[in-house]
């Protein structure tokens, strides 16, 4: 039996709460090591240990004795040494206050006078909160709007006898949306040429009111008509209310728009699920409406008795009241009919 085979049948003997409870322990485990891994580090840089062990750098040590990656390796470095002027910055990592990509980030603009203050503002939080914490510490000037062309990929040259064949094509650029000071953002990605007609018609249509074609200004005007019409289309936001109907039993499963008005007014258009602690989940994407009791069960459409889920907190709901068993078996693909064969 592998080590993997044997750490799952433990596991599946554990209840929810004590598999629950053991992977928060392993992770509290996980970043005490994890300190004490930098601090080590660090005793070996200052020594330079490395250089007994044949490599001439602390970062080709770490890769290619401890087979760490390029990336592993570069950013527990940069901590480890922020670590020996700053002790701090390993208490924050031990007491998991702030996790390890986050104290990369914050590392080069940490010094003795506002280091506490600085990591104070990042405990808890997620990597997107700590870049937009570097940008308030170290704005960077706004960038020029840029459209430009992206090359295809050129044919790969080979020679006779071997087919020639087109080069895979590169992927395109990741789309960036990064903070560069405290109240502007670089947003970057590839769009197709109908969406480049469709910038350009926009920026005529509105000359008149945005003058210089700013594109930061016509993509909030967009995005504001979109938000609107979305949110007036799946939650009825914005719409005249009307009275609403007694509660009664329905044979539809489509929402009266004055009840999900309700509910997303009622539930700020966030995740309502609420776990034994009191946290709450703070997905605001794949919003759905659930019916605490279930549609099924109680056929009627009622705001006190729905509430705002995500879809991974509603298909859980389901299970709960439904069974895991029979939810799989709804999500299943069906099964289309076998066509005759024709002779």
């Amino acid at each position: 039996m592998s080590w993997y085979e044997s750490v799952m049948n433990t596991l599946q003997l554990l209840s929810n709460r004590e598999l629950l409870d053991a992977t928060r322990a392993l992770a509290r485990e996980a970043c005490e090591v994890e300190a004490d891994l930098l601090v080590h580090l660090a005793e070996i840089d200052e020594r330079k240990l490395y250089l007994d062990a044949a490599f001439p750098s602390l970062f080709a040590f770490c890769v290619g004795e401890l087979a760490f990656s390029e990336d592993a390796a570069y950013s527990r470095i940069l901590v480890a040494r922020a670590a020996r002027r700053l002790p701090v910055v390993i208490d924050a990592l031990r007491s998991r206050r702030v996790h390890l990509t986050g104290l990369r980030l914050l590392v080069p603009h940490l010094i003795a006078e506002n280091c506490e203050e600085v990591l104070a503002r990042a405990a808890g939080k997620s990597k997107r909160d700590v870049e937009e914490l570097v940008a308030r510490l170290a704005p960077q000037p706004p960038v020029a709007a840029l459209v430009r062309k992206v090359l295809a990929a050129r044919m790969t040259p080979v020679s006779a006898p071997v087919l020639p064949m087109a080069a895979a094509p590169a992927p395109p650029p990741r789309p960036v949306v990064r903070p560069l000071a405290e109240d502007s953002w670089k947003v970057q990605f590839t769009a197709n040429d109908l969406f480049r007609n469709k910038l350009r018609m926009a920026q005529d249509l509105l000359r008149h009111r945005v003058r210089d074609g700013d594109l930061a200004a016509i993509f909030e005007r967009a995005l504001d008509l979109l938000i609107e019409r979305v949110k007036k289309e799946r939650f009825a936001s914005g719409c005249s209310p009307r009275t609403p109907a007694a509660t009664k039993p329905s044979e539809s499963r489509h929402v009266p728009a004055s009840i999900r008005r309700e509910l997303y007014k009622r539930d700020g258009g966030r995740c309502a699920f609420v776990d034994e602690s009191g946290r709450r989940c703070p997905e605001t994407g794949f919003l759905e409406l659930d019916h605490v009791d279930g549609y099924a069960r109680t056929r009627a459409h009622a705001a006190d008795a729905m509430r705002v889920l995500c879809h991974a907190h509603n298909q859980h709901a389901a299970e709960l009241i439904y069974g895991r068993a029979k939810m799989e078996a709804s999500r299943a693909p069906k099964a289309t009919p076998k066509q005759p064969r024709l002779l």
